[in-house]
């Protein structure tokens, strides 16, 4: 959009004039829609200012015509989360599996101490739905809480392509397991008194143990499948001399006599170069203890089939069935504009491994999403309870447009969270949607009341907005300085044309509307109520600067100057007419005031518990997103309304 001269705007004067409305929509009503509201219908000749509403909003649809997920959820499995938390996730993102179709994908990242890949984005039809809750279910709780590794590998992952999971490859026999004797005391005797023990020469016997016990570990294959295997490393108790021993030729066995049983790690190291692993419990009940497993031995172009999942993932597969195939020729070719990307990153603690820096991960995190580019994801955050860092979840929310920061404060709060988050993502209309508003000659602007950061270049100014959900809406307040008048009395004059701008992910193309902005100037201007929108997105403002202020001054330990400024606030907001006429939007900012007003009252439900809430509150307005927990009631689309009903009541 470039700058415009007086002609262009005498023009759009006149066109303005003859359809009796400035604020006719030169757009598809069933698209993306500019709005525009100014404070006063009628402005004084002098120079003035006024403010103004400029608006973009994304029309109504229903999740069945809607852009392909891809959503990687990054866990936390540290050793806080341990039974119902880590129940609830599982069983939440488990349930999430009814709600993505063929066309989606899901990506899991679990983070404790280490982080692991527990699936790359999987495409979700349903061999793909079946192997995801196989895997998720496995997740088990250890460590500490690397939360900065797991976040990176999860916005990683957005780089790759989602993959099919293909029917499992057939898996062959191998009978694993040992044969025992029990040696005489004088035959024991002797072989220890010659040095033949295989003990560690450190490691201390139990008092009541003997080394008697003469054991063959053992894995016999079928004759075909042995000329499979390159060797098998058996893995020993620790108090062994040599505690891991290859075995590189057939037989595949290993002879040795202690005083204990133990778990045998074994790993089979295949001709084709895979990993195969598995286990057996030393048993000296009978002579010969077997059981059978089935192994993939078999290399996935001799059966026909793809890839070993965990292969694609570094892993090694194993016999508890972990492993699944996916078809690698089969790759998705996306684009940006064809798919909605986001990651969740859920935790209850704070983070003690890794970037432990508020500042230092954000910083981490905006410049991998800058290396995305087109692979770039909204980061949404879930903080369980009262020990996470609220400030680093709602700045890592923030390095994204479109992020949003929940505090998630009990356990049955999990799946409504989750449920909510994902009914928006689902409900996505339209993608890097922006306002550009082309200034008149001689109009200049003074500033925006808002989150969002605009730019002024050459007499446009641009609004980044981000993606927007179905029947979302962003409203930028700001305010324009008016030049002095010439016109005649009552005469229309343009302020500026506005534009929103963005890219329909159901219709498959970009989407422009557009609207003139006039007003009308008299040399006498009777005082009149302020415009409806533009009253109600200032008090969002005062509301919104009063949680960020309060917030401040309290984590600073001040209460009492905290409270006076939400009290001042809520003093404002209290005379509004809006409020006083029962505006339901301006009467839930009061009533958010007051919510956190009272959280200000002692210094450990504060800290514990209110900084939290004022954090994702003050998000959640900024923003105009719907965020878990607060009064969303104003930001929430029926399709999130659905989802998280049906969450809440599908969680036990």
């Amino acid at each position: 959009m470039t700058a415009m001269t007086s002609t262009d705007f005498e023009v759009l004067t006149n066109d303005a004039r003859s359809t009796a409305s400035w604020n006719v929509v030169e757009g598809s009503v069933s698209g993306l829609q500019a709005e525009v509201a100014l404070e006063r219908d009628v402005m004084a000749f002098p120079a003035d200012d006024v403010k103004a509403v400029l608006s973009v909003v994304a029309p109504r649809v229903d999740d069945s015509h809607r852009a392909p997920l891809r959503l990687v959820a990054v866990l936390d499995k540290s050793g806080s989360m341990n039974g119902e938390k880590i129940r609830l996730v599982k069983q939440t993102m488990i349930f999430m599996l009814r709600y993505l179709s063929d066309k989606d994908a899901l990506g899991v990242v679990e983070y404790g101490s280490d982080v692991k890949v527990v699936a790359p984005l999987t495409l979700c039809d349903q061999d793909g739905r079946t192997r995801l809750q196989h895997a998720i279910e496995r997740i088990q709780i250890s460590g500490q809480t690397n939360l900065s590794g797991g976040l990176i590998k999860g916005l990683e992952l957005h780089k790759d392509n989602p993959r099919h999971v293909a029917a499992e490859a057939p898996k062959q026999p191998v009978k694993v397991g040992n044969t025992y004797r029990r040696m005489t005391p004088e035959e024991a005797k002797d072989k220890v008194e010659r040095g033949e023990h295989f003990g560690h020469p450190e490691a201390a016997m139990p008092s009541d143990a003997e080394r008697v016990h003469e054991w063959t570990m053992a894995l016999r294959f079928a004759p075909e499948d042995q000329k499979l295997v390159k060797k098998v490393v058996f893995k020993l108790h620790e108090t062994f001399r040599d505690p891991v021993v290859e075995v590189t030729t057939a037989p595949f066995e290993l002879k040795r006599f202690g005083w204990g049983t133990f778990m045998v790690k074994v790993v089979i190291h295949l001709q084709d170069g895979r990993q195969v692993e598995t286990s057996h419990m030393l048993c000296f009940d009978k002579p010969e203890t077997f059981r059978t497993v089935l192994l993939p031995l078999r290399s996935p172009e001799a059966t026909g089939r793809s890839e070993s999942f965990w292969g694609l993932c570094g892993k090694s597969s194993t016999d508890q069935g972990s492993e699944f195939t996916v078809e690698t020729r089969e790759f998705l070719v996306e684009t940006r504009e064809a798919v909605v990307r986001s990651t969740f990153l859920f935790t209850d603690g704070h983070a003690n491994m890794g970037i432990t820096k508020t500042e230092d991960l954000c910083q981490a995190a905006s410049g991998l999403l800058g290396e995305l580019k087109e692979y770039k994801s909204s980061i949404s955050t879930f903080g369980f309870g009262a020990d996470h860092n609220a400030d680093m979840l709602r700045c890592l929310a923030d390095t994204t447009t479109d992020g949003t920061y929940s505090h998630v404060e009990s356990e049955d709060q999990i799946a409504e969270a989750f449920g909510e988050a994902l009914g928006g993502l689902l409900s996505t209309t339209h993608q890097n949607v922006s306002l550009m508003l082309q200034l008149a000659p001689n109009v200049t602007f003074s500033r925006a009341y808002s989150s969002f950061k605009p730019t002024v270049e050459h007499g446009v100014v641009t609004l980044e907005l981000g993606d927007l959900f179905s029947e979302e809406r962003r409203d930028i307040l700001v305010s324009l300085r008016l030049p002095d008048s010439t016109s005649a009395e009552g005469r229309l004059e343009a302020i500026g044309r506005l534009e929103a701008r963005g890219f329909s992910v159901i219709s498959k193309r970009s989407e422009t509307s557009s609207k003139a902005v006039m007003i009308e100037r008299r040399a006498v201007v009777e005082k009149s109520q302020m415009n409806h929108q533009v009253e109600l997105h200032w008090n969002r403002y005062v509301t919104n600067e009063a949680l960020e202020n309060a917030r401040m001054v309290a984590d600073r330990g001040d209460l009492k100057q905290a409270r006076e400024i939400l009290d001042a606030a809520s003093v404002t907001l209290g005379a509004s007419p809006l409020v006083i006429n029962g505006d339901p939007i301006c009467l839930g900012l009061l009533s958010d005031l007051q919510d956190c007003l009272g959280d200000l009252q002692h210094r450990d439900d504060y800290f514990q518990k209110g900084s939290k809430k004022m954090a994702m509150i003050q998000g959640m307005h900024a923003k105009q997103r719907a965020t878990h927990g607060a009064n969303t009631s104003m930001y929430t689309n029926a399709v999130m309304k659905e989802y998280r009903a049906a969450f809440k009541m599908g969680i036990a």
